[in-house]
């Protein structure tokens, strides 16, 4: 498989969303310095650092370890073209969504019951990723309904030197704009279920069913992260530049 070493400058005015984008072996290193890199990719390591209080010098040479990696082209997604991108977080991102929300939501409403009187968080939880999971089904089919098909339509037509309606530029700008704000809406949430299962971590006496439910949920949000980032920082901007 062909591999390329990625060269990228990082400097305090770099924003998250463009590292990441170049290399998402950095994603790994915002996670433990507690960034968002996701929703919050576009802000730049300087304003980053200074709302987490967070060592800049410390945090841009771990960057620049992670930045001599090499990354494969599976994992080249800036290098995508939209139809390709769009695809693969069809395929992988979406189908996911609908698997696990489905899934998860029969533990969390187990858990709530059984556990509920004495670990009210856990209502909470089923309730917030009860709500979290409608809104996310119904983003899946605004994107694919959508928005997809006017990033496929705007970017066929810019390659083959026609000209786009100003309708389909205004209703993609509008698309987007929306799409963001529920990513925002959808990390927001994921955040206050992370706090509410204390990081999901179980308590010590949980039962197989409560750990199990636990896992599940940092995996999806492991999982919304990347789907968000390729999204907001890469498919959209590219979007963006079409229009």
């Amino acid at each position: 498989m062909n591999e390329k070493e990625l060269n990228t400058l990082i400097t305090p005015n770099t924003t998250i969303g463009e590292i990441v984008a170049a290399n998402y072996h950095a994603a790994g290193v915002f996670q433990r310095f507690g960034m968002d890199f996701c929703c919050g990719g576009g802000i730049s390591l300087e304003k980053a650092c200074e709302k987490r209080d967070t060592d800049m010098k410390s945090l841009i040479a771990a960057l620049q370890t992670v930045e001599k990696q090499v990354i494969d082209n599976d994992e080249n997604f800036q290098s995508w073209e939209p139809g390709f991108l769009i695809d693969h977080i069809i395929q992988n991102h979406h189908r996911f969504v609908r698997t696990k929300t489905e899934e998860i939501s029969v533990y969390a409403e187990k858990v709530a019951r059984v556990h509920g009187e004495r670990h009210p968080e856990n209502v909470a939880i089923f309730e917030k990723f009860s709500m979290l999971s409608q809104e996310l089904l119904t983003h899946l089919e605004a994107e694919e309904e959508r928005v997809f098909p006017l990033i496929r339509t705007i970017y066929e037509s810019r390659m083959k030197g026609k000209n786009v309606p100003d309708e389909l530029i205004g209703s993609l700008k509008a698309e987007l704009n929306q799409m963001e704000d529920d990513h925002v809406l959808a990390g927001d949430t994921m955040k206050e279920i992370r706090e509410l299962s204390n990081q999901f971590t179980p308590p010590a006496e949980a039962c197989r069913t409560y750990q199990i439910l636990y896992l599940n949920l940092e995996g999806f949000e492991q999982d919304l992260h990347k789907h968000v980032h390729l999204e907001n920082n890469i498919l959209f901007k590219k979007a963006e530049q079409l229009v």
